[in-house]
């Protein structure tokens, strides 16, 4: 059973829709530190960003399945 967990663990890594989702929240991190965005916006930008990374999931996983 860790075998596969180690394995998913390193899957993520070499996502790129994992890097992607990543540098969304650090960038919209970024621009609520320097004061460019509010907090309400930073929410809406983490959610967008974990919104889109669970499609693309979706997407690939359904091409998977067939």
């Amino acid at each position: 059973m860790v075998p596969q967990t180690n394995s998913k663990f390193l899957n993520l890594f070499k996502s790129r829709k994992f890097w992607a989702c990543l540098l969304a929240v650090l960038a919209a991190v970024g621009a609520w530190l320097y004061g460019e965005i509010t907090v309400w916006q930073l929410l809406q930008a983490v959610v967008a960003a974990a919104a889109a990374y669970s499609t693309g999931v979706a997407i690939e996983d359904s091409g998977i399945a067939r």
